[in-house]
């Protein structure tokens, strides 16, 4: 290879490495910048806020997931310690196949009164869950419960919609392969949402609808 080649080899490596920072880092740090000073772990230092907006994980046979059952956790000791009146469980269904009245069943039978519980059956992901909490059930103001490494994501996505959040991160998973894995996947997870935010997309089926506040309504 001659001193000129090389010298364009290193040009162009440079040029990868700058976009793929770019690309990577940038979204990044949009997402850390939204949420700084927004998350916490577990229910016990968490503020009040009326509603907690609990994110969809996969459901197995025999009930949620270790990784939703832990965001669940999380999401009744809020409600127990009074920390928030209505909790919102956004998910997807299909045929056989249905994340939030999983979630719903699971909460109540750690104690959440079901009139405390409004579920979401089209969150197909975490922007277009934040997306309907404001539009459809006219949230302005939640808590978004995740696992601890998705939380920032979250707290971002809701917050470049307009709504005011913070949130509340389950960090009761073995730190395993898996989760290594999940938390790495987060990055592109923070590329996609600075894009849905620029393009502006647009969940399906915005319908509004008056089931969260005739639940704070009724919880006084």
């Amino acid at each position: 290879m001659t001193p000129i080649v090389r010298a364009r080899v290193r040009r162009t490596l440079v040029v990868v490495l700058g976009l793929a920072l770019v690309l990577v880092g940038g979204p990044w740090l949009v997402v850390q910048g939204a949420s700084v000073r927004r998350t916490f772990i577990g229910a016990a230092d968490v503020p009040a806020r009326d509603v907690a907006l609990v994110l969809g994980a996969a459901v197995w046979r025999n009930g949620p997931s270790p990784y939703l059952q832990g965001r669940l956790n999380v999401a009744a000791d809020l409600y127990r310690a009074g920390k928030v009146k209505v909790i919102i469980v956004s998910g997807t269904r299909d045929v056989g196949y249905n994340e939030p009245d999983a979630m719903r069943a699971a909460l109540i039978a750690d104690g959440v009164p079901a009139e405390r519980i409004v579920p979401d059956y089209a969150g197909f992901d975490t922007y277009s869950s934040c997306q309907r909490a404001r539009d459809v059930f006219g949230v302005r103001s939640l808590t978004v419960v995740s696992q601890a490494y998705h939380v920032p994501r979250a707290v971002a996505a809701c917050r470049m919609l307009g709504v005011d959040a913070i949130g509340a991160g389950d960090d009761t998973i073995a730190h395993d392969a898996k989760w290594y894995r999940y938390r790495v996947r987060e990055l592109a997870g923070d590329m996609k949402l600075v894009w849905d935010v620029l393009t502006r997309r647009q969940t399906p089926d915005l319908q509004p609808s008056t089931a969260v506040r005739d639940a704070l309504n009724a919880a006084g």
